[in-house]
């Protein structure tokens, strides 16, 4: 494996299909790939733009054996590989009977790289659609994550549902065992499973090893569910003249209940009260605006009966003379 390029090189010296990946991405995959560059993997990526990057990576990873690349843009079906371990798919990655087409082609993949639409529904959905197929010790990477902050795709910074508020989100999740409530993950999972309709299986957020946030990257690990547990205290050394801390090897983590604490035992979180109080205020200024306009009109109205009395009184005023 030492004598392997490093991926960032590959993709300065490369001269087949265009791809484009920002300088920090190259650095990033040299140091994220390494455990892979020299083993039997099949990777997936959303996005294929030229197919440059699919080019790229069979080069990384010599011993590949699968490389599926999967774009919605028809044209993309008109590239052509001399490397027979490279496909191209051309479907929606969030839909079910593409990855239907996807598995019949690998069952399970060591990598995953969401380089699609950066839509903050469509890179929520298809982790939820494809990290139950990402093999345990495998690493799912979002690219372009800065594009969560723009309203153009379903983001803002302060957006309770955007991408990098999902993924910010599992890092909770991650560190479930702390909580100290009656809370599951899948109830903390809940807004964003009611707003992108998706529903995740304990199964699957169990086996969430870390969450890695890059300038502009999301890196997801996955590991079986008992290596994502805090697990025993480990005691190393004899001299322990101060903490005592020798008696505490090979206790088991027992977290503090937290049910009085208020930041802890809330039956929503700030985000889901926050959007929950902007529609009691949106729907508050809307009942408002519409009682405004009923007194506008009865005072109008008002205004109109005065014009008449007034004009009847001077037509009596006038009758009596």
């Amino acid at each position: 494996m030492n004598q392997l390029k490093p991926i960032s090189q590959l993709y300065w010296e490369h001269r087949g299909k265009v791809s484009n990946k920002w300088t920090l991405y190259l650095h990033e995959y040299d140091r994220l790939f390494v455990p892979y560059r020299d083993r039997p993997i099949t990777l997936l990526e959303f996005g294929v733009q030229n197919g440059g990057s699919l080019e790229i990576w069979a080069e990384a990873f010599p011993n590949a054996i699968c490389l599926i690349g999967c774009d919605i843009n028809p044209d993309c079906g008109k590239l052509i590989y001399d490397d027979k371990r490279i496909t191209i798919m051309i479907c929606d990655a969030t839909m079910e009977d593409c990855k239907r087409e996807i598995l019949s082609k690998a069952s399970t993949f060591d990598i995953i790289i969401d380089d699609g639409s950066h839509r903050s529904g469509d890179i929520v959905r298809s982790f939820w659609r494809y990290f139950t197929c990402l093999n345990e010790s495998g690493v799912y990477v979002i690219e372009d994550m800065h594009c969560s902050y723009w309203q153009e795709f379903d983001g803002g910074l302060y957006h309770p549902y955007s991408s990098m508020a999902f993924f910010k989100c599992l890092t909770d999740i991650v560190n479930h065992e702390h909580w100290g409530i009656d809370k599951s993950r899948n109830d903390l999972m809940e807004r964003f499973e009611e707003h992108w309709n998706i529903r995740f299986e304990l199964e699957c957020l169990e086996t969430i090893h870390s969450i890695e946030f890059i300038n502009s990257l999301c890196v997801i690990r996955k590991c079986h569910p008992q290596e994502n547990i805090l697990g025993s205290r480990v005691i190393a050394g004899l001299a322990d003249n101060v903490c005592g801390l020798h008696l505490l090897h090979g206790i088991k983590y027992d977290e503090p209940e937290q049910h009085g604490n208020d930041w802890s035992n809330r039956g929503a979180s700030l985000e889901e009260e926050s959007v929950r109080l902007i529609a009691v205020l949106t729907d508050r200024d809307t009942q408002i605006a519409s009682l405004s306009q009923a007194v506008a009109e009865r005072d109008g109205q008002i205004v109109g009966l005065n014009q008449a009395v007034a004009e009847r009184d001077e037509q009596l005023k006038e009758s009596s003379e």
